[in-house]
Order: structure tokens, then C-alpha cells, then sequence
């Protein structure tokens, strides 16, 4: 079991550095597979801003939570970084409508990215609660 908990930090881990790159390198990924670009320089400035910060929040709660947990301790202090997790995952998947995105490819990628990162984090909860 704690292997899948392992595994499931590094996937929240991965998903999180998704969040950082893909605003960076998405116009280039619209131009190489779909043949369009980003018209809107503003939006992708902003989009850059919030998910470099969001993302690295994921990115350093999940690596305190793999750094600090310990086979047989459940702390509410874990516990809580899990559901931060949660909550910024929420945020990742709802920032689209929030902000009103009117780039469909991004929106999606927001939106099954933070929905991913909520269910893992909430899968970490669960995971820890049947092991105690």
C-alpha cells in the first residue's frame, strides 16, 4: 500500500508540472498538432502567472507529503497538505470558467488536469484512512 501511495504523489507530481509547462509550450503544441494559435497574448500572460504559482504549490505539497511520511504516522498536518491539494486541483479545473478561457484546447487540458489532481489527492485521503 505504500507503494500506491508513493505512486500516486509522483502522478499528482507529474500532473502538477503539466500545470507549469503547458502555458509555456501550449501555443506551440496548437501550432505543431492542430494548425492554430493563441490570439490571446494577455490571457496566456495571466494563464502563465497562475498556473507557474498553482502548479508549484502542487508540486511542493506533494514532495513535503513524499519527504515527510512515515509508514505507520498519520498526522493532520499530511492530511491537510492532501487536502490543499484537493482544493488547488479545484481551482486548476475551474480556472477555465473562472476565467473565462475561450481557448477550447486549454480549457479541456485545465480541466481534466485539476480533475485528476483533486481525485488522487482525495485517493491519498482514502488510502490513508483504510491503512489506519
Amino acid at each position: 500500500m505504500k507503494n500506491g501511495l508513493k505512486a500516486i504523489h509522483w502522478i499528482i507530481f507529474a500532473l502538477a508540472a503539466w500545470v507549469i509547462l503547458a502555458p509555456f509550450i501550449g501555443d506551440d503544441i496548437l501550432r505543431l498538432f492542430f494548425g492554430t494559435t493563441v490570439d490571446q497574448v494577455g490571457l496566456i500572460g495571466m494563464l502563465r502567472w497562475d498556473d507557474l504559482f498553482i502548479g508549484l504549490a502542487i508540486s511542493v505539497l506533494g514532495l513535503i507529503v513524499v519527504t515527510l511520511e512515515q509508514p505507520n504516522i498519520k498526522t493532520a498536518g499530511l492530511r491537510a497538505m492532501h487536502w490543499l491539494q484537493i482544493g488547488l486541483g479545484a481551482w486548476v479545473a475551474t480556472a477555465p470558467f473562472a476565467l473565462d478561457f475561450t481557448i477550447r484546447e486549454f480549457t479541456w487540458s485545465h480541466f481534466v488536469t485539476g480533475f485528476f489532481i483533486a481525485i488522487f489527492a482525495l485517493i491519498q485521503i482514502n488510502l490513508e484512512d483504510a491503512k489506519h
